[in-house]
């Protein structure tokens, strides 16, 4: 064909085109579901509950970022990585005083909007369609339950933005993207957050974890996450309004956390594993199936269904031979916090030339010189995966996964809570010593995973009588300190160091007396009683048209 009859034939095509009736034009797009059709698809009603959980998956987003806020900004670990410029957002939430312009708090609030938007598109459907949900198949207990998830779900999410920003936005119903909201009352926030939970509560279709089958479901949130949601919560509020900071009867939430642990406890029917080593071995196959584990988020890496695994499983583990990015590197504090008797400092921390072997036979000395961890030389043995348990020696070819609500929590909730409503003693005692005897009595005292481990060395095993006379908290101590201090040595590098410091009022102390004691890459230097609540996202305030307003602390 010459080139004079392409152009006749591109002309006589554009002729026909220009002729067809408009019907043609406006065909809908093949592959495309309207609302009605996907309603009546079998599985619309679990997709839009899976899709409320799906920024929990998002390793950087979520699990990374979770807990650099809650542990690299305060005492507990720095940011780590190959340099000052590596993640320098992590760096400056832990000088005390970031820019609203700051990425780390960005990614907070972009990726919890996105899962409350998720919840609020799901809750919306069951809403309009929860009739059609059930003519199509869906039993009535199964629409419950689903609706019951998702508000458990938007209550995590809103309660993880409280703890960083304490006053935002309430988006409850699905909005235009031109809507914009000025922020909501912590009072606001709260009852909602309450309503929320206690609507999940309330529903008996909404199954406790010890009802649900482990191989099939385990992973969903169940009627004892939001008890424990709502205890946590309830902790947080107490000790912002025992500062000022919110108003309120602090000893009235005291009591609500005093009872919703105390339901957990006695009517959960769950416990502590009776070894610490088997949440953080690294094979992850006793740990996410047991009754200890709340709630999280369960990994398996299976590339054939497209399964991959969480971020942080290499971005918090030693550079060099070891082939992670070493970030989240545990401070000289937290590893000073430690009895020399306590095996789960080893559990917790690895140090530099700690060795594991390879999955060929050899050995893996891990050398965490060279980068920005020399102050420290140690990194997170709760993410550090050895090369046994996962697939070519891939960091992220393994079933790591993140443990965002334990038993062990929830203990030391209601010793704390009790305590301060002025409880038992004996009752307080008798829940944090739970705790501490699993640690001291009952855990291994050798890394299984490994070949030597430094923490190892001088672990001795503890009998009962022992552990009572020279480890257990008794009467006499310092029954509160003592609390704290335990919750920091069991849920050490999970995400929670920064609320229970903001919630006791130790923030800008703890970490001005950080600074004065290391000084390293500034962590503290800036901290103050107006640190917290922490900047609103410059870029949201922007694009709020006025209607968004900074907090007046920065």
């Amino acid at each position: 064909m010459n080139k004079y009859s392409l152009v006749i034939l591109t002309f006589i095509t554009m002729i026909v085109i220009s002729s067809c009736s408009k019907d043609f034009l406006e065909r809908d797009p093949n592959g495309v579901l309207t609302e009605d059709q996907y309603v009546i698809s079998p599985d619309a009603a679990l997709k839009l509950v899976t899709s409320s959980y799906q920024p929990m998956l998002d390793g950087w987003g979520y699990t990374v970022n979770k807990i650099a806020v809650g542990e690299e900004v305060v005492d507990n670990a720095n940011g780590g990585g190959s340099d000052p410029g590596d993640r320098p957002q992590t760096f400056e939430v832990g000088t005390g005083r970031p820019l609203p312009s700051n990425a780390l708090l960005f990614e907070t609030w972009n990726n919890r909007y996105r899962g409350i938007g998720k919840c609020n598109v799901a809750l919306d459907a069951f809403e309009r369609n929860g009739e059609r949900f059930v003519e199509n198949g869906l039993s009535e207990e199964e629409l419950a339950r689903f609706i019951s998830e998702v508000k458990f779900l938007r209550a995590w999410y809103y309660f993880d933005l409280i703890t960083v920003f304490k006053e935002v936005p309430l988006v409850l119903t699905v909005e235009s993207p031109d809507t914009r909201k000025e922020k909501a009352t912590i009072q606001q926030l709260r009852d909602q957050l309450y309503k929320d939970l206690d609507d999940a509560i309330n529903e008996q279709a909404f199954p406790r974890l010890q009802a649900i089958p482990v191989a099939t479901e385990k992973g969903r949130a169940t009627k004892d996450a939001a008890y424990g949601l709502k205890a946590r919560a309830a902790l947080f509020f107490a000790g912002i309004m025992e500062q000022g900071r919110m108003e309120g009867d602090a000893m009235a939430e005291y009591s609500i956390a005093v009872n919703a642990s105390q339901e957990i406890i006695e009517n959960g029917n769950l416990n502590l594993l009776p070894d610490f080593q088997d949440l953080y071995r690294g094979d992850y196959t006793v740990g996410p199936f047991s009754t200890e584990v709340i709630f999280g988020v369960l990994r398996n890496y299976d590339p054939a269904f497209g399964l991959g695994g969480d971020a942080a499983a290499i971005m918090n583990v030693g550079r060099n031979n070891v082939g992670g990015y070493g970030g989240n590197t545990p401070t000289k504090d937290l590893a000073a916090a430690y009895n020399p008797a306590d095996p789960r400092k080893m559990f917790t921390i690895i140090s530099h030339n700690d060795i594991f072997p390879t999955s060929s036979g050899g050995e893996e000395v891990h050398n965490y010189r060279g980068y920005y961890n020399e102050f420290s030389l140690q990194h997170s043995r709760k993410a550090f995966v050895p090369q046994q348990y996962r697939q070519q020696n891939n960091l992220l070819m393994s079933n790591w996964q993140p443990y965002w609500m334990r038993y062990s929590e929830i203990l030391l909730i209601y010793a704390e809570s009790l305590f301060k409503t002025g409880g038992s003693t004996a009752e307080v005692l008798e829940s944090v010593n739970q705790v501490r005897r699993r640690a001291f009595v009952t855990t291994s005292k050798t890394d299984e995973a490994a070949i030597y481990r430094l923490f190892e060395e001088g672990l001795l095993d503890i009998d009962d009588a022992t552990f009572e006379a020279n480890y257990a908290i008794k009467a006499s101590d310092d029954i509160y300190e003592a609390i704290k201090k335990e919750r920091r040595l069991e849920l050490a590098l999970e995400g929670l160091r920064l609320y229970d410091l903001i919630r006791w009022g130790d923030y800008a102390s703890t970490m001005k007396a950080y600074y004065e004691e290391y000084g390293f890459a500034d962590q503290g230097v800036n901290a103050g009683e107006n640190s917290w609540p922490f900047p609103i996202p410059q870029i949201e305030i922007d694009r709020s048209n006025g209607a968004l307003v900074q907090h007046p602390n920065y």
